[in-house]
């Protein structure tokens, strides 16, 4: 089966319903099946298949969406690309990955002129959205080109997928997978969420990253997304609303503001059946709110791209009784158990030891959705496949009853003083103060004990408190050692385009004259 197969499960059940909706229009399963054969058709017939590949430069849009699909049903690998990123990281992506075709939205046409100049490779430019005098529309290329079914099946083990990592420490590494990297890890979703009537999916992160993967996974429910290409918390309650909105996937730091936002604790949430949180740690004080104003909706889940998504899952039942019993309550710091695509999931010491429960490790997996190779990068990807499993880089635990527990990025350990210091645990412990929105604490250099703990600290609007009171705060919950010896306020921390902390630019300053890395 081949991830097209699997989207269009929803043409064949509900060929009028709506598929997609939002910014860029609306478009039935019918008229999205049809567009996409013509997408692949023309791609087939200017000679692009298997071998080579593509990517999508747009915000979340349904031509965007489709011009994905129409891609993939060619059997061109999609290179996942996000245009929120910084010019430089999209022209090393294009670059470094070859890529031979761009579907680009007239929102990106400023940096038409600089890709071409950069990316060789490229054969084929179309516009999605919008017009630029430079590249063909869309239905310009397109032509007279046949919406009939492709007669052409892509074989599962060629390479469907080259994902750019998220760069949270250095430019982003190029992974290469499988066509059944694809297909399987979004089946995994049909394990994992439930519906009695096809759902209603609100797309505010990239559909180019996890947020894409969850829309393809609402074909096998006939499912309609409703897509929203800027993250604006007013719009996000309108639109869920508006359209009764029953799946919504965010990275924590959106959940907190939508939190905040003064219209939650008025607006109905009640046709929400799944509060999917990824991409970052969500701090367990969050979720308690979010169940408790949202109402028994909320989800984890855990993935790479590397590894797939989603390779744990959480449901919104057991994070429920977490929130509910005191004797569960420490699992809302779990990623959950694995899912149907894990074929193993165990904590690893250094010298490729499986640990026992309740000892921590690297957290590492086996399974179908594990990437073949890193791009030109030999020893990375043997590093990242020693002793014959996928080293995620989180350092972790799991407990008697199969819960996984991610405590840190394993290149974000402190050691001060000769101790180990997880950051997580100081974040936790900050995220509790009830003036602090969001947080990140990094190591910072210490003469006497090598590194110190560092805190910078966003604060909810209109709240207050200064660093004294948060190390105080700190050193009750956590102790004198591990509390922060410092704190930096900001306005805002620094992001990844898909929402992930960038610690690397909060210690840049830090490290900039030292022997030590700073990635």
């Amino acid at each position: 089966m081949h991830i097209t197969d699997l989207f269009f499960r929803g043409y064949r059940m509900h060929p009028d319903r709506l598929a997609l909706s939002g910014d860029g229009g609306d478009f039935t399963w019918r008229q999205t099946f049809a567009l996409t054969n013509r997408i692949g058709r023309r791609l087939r017939d200017d000679g692009f298949g298997p071998g080579d590949r593509f990517a999508v430069l747009s915000p979340n849009t349904g031509r965007a969406f489709i011009a994905m699909l129409g891609g993939m049903r060619a059997g061109v690998a999609w290179c996942n690309l996000n245009m929120k990123a910084a010019v430089p990281d999209i022209l090393h992506i294009l670059a470094a990955g070859r890529c031979n075709l761009l579907f680009f939205h007239e929102s990106a046409a400023h940096m038409l002129d600089e890709i071409r100049a950069a990316v060789p490779t490229l054969r084929a430019v179309v516009c999605i959205g919008g017009s630029d005098p430079r590249f063909p529309r869309l239905e310009d290329w397109l032509g007279d080109v046949s919406d009939a079914p492709l007669d052409f099946r892509v074989p599962e083990t060629t390479q469907g997928f080259q994902g750019a990592t998220g760069g949270t420490t250095g430019r982003s590494k190029l992974t290469v997978a499988s066509n059944r990297f694809m297909v399987t890890g979004v089946m995994a979703w049909a394990t994992c969420l439930h519906f009695d009537a096809p759902p209603v999916n609100l797309a505010v992160a990239p559909i180019t990253h996890a947020g894409g993967f969850v829309a393809l996974g609402m074909g096998q429910f006939a499912g309609t997304t409703i897509m929203m290409s800027t993250p604006d918390v007013g719009t996000m309650i309108d639109l869920i609303e508006r359209h009764r909105v029953t799946c919504l996937f965010l990275p924590p730091t959106l959940i907190y503001m939508l939190l905040a936002h003064p219209r939650t604790a008025t607006a109905d949430f009640s046709s929400l059946r799944y509060l999917i949180a990824a991409a970052s740690p969500f701090a367990p004080e969050k979720i308690v709110e979010a169940v408790e104003r949202l109402g028994p909706v909320v989800c984890q889940a855990f993935g790479q791209t590397e590894s797939g998504f989603p390779t744990t899952f959480m449901s919104p039942a057991e994070m429920a009784a977490a929130v509910r019993d005191p004797a569960l309550r420490h699992r809302l710091v779990s990623c959950g158990r694995p899912t149907v695509i894990v074929e193993a999931m165990e904590i690893m010491d250094e010298e490729g030891r499986i640990l026992d429960a309740g000892e921590t490790g690297e957290v590492v997996l086996r399974g179908p959705t594990m990437m073949d190779r890193y791009l030109d990068d030999e020893a990375a990807t043997a590093e990242i496949q020693k002793f014959g499993w996928h080293h995620t880089g989180d350092i972790g635990r799991r407990d008697e009853d199969g819960y996984f527990y991610i405590t840190d990025r394993k290149r974000d350990l402190i050691i001060s003083g000769g101790f180990n210091i997880f950051p997580f645990e100081v974040e936790s412990a900050l995220m509790q103060h009830p003036a602090v929105q969001d947080c990140a604490v990094i190591g910072v250099p210490d003469d006497k004990w090598g590194e110190a703990v560092k805190a910078c600290v966003q604060l909810k609007p209109g709240a207050a408190a200064d660093a004294t009171t948060l190390i105080d705060w700190c050193k009750t919950r956590i102790g004198s050692m591990k509390a922060p010896k410092s704190v930096d306020f900001v306005d805002n921390l620094p992001r990844s385009p898909v929402g992930k902390v960038l610690k690397r630019d909060l210690r840049a300053p830090y490290w900039a004259d030292r022997t030590r890395g700073v990635g």
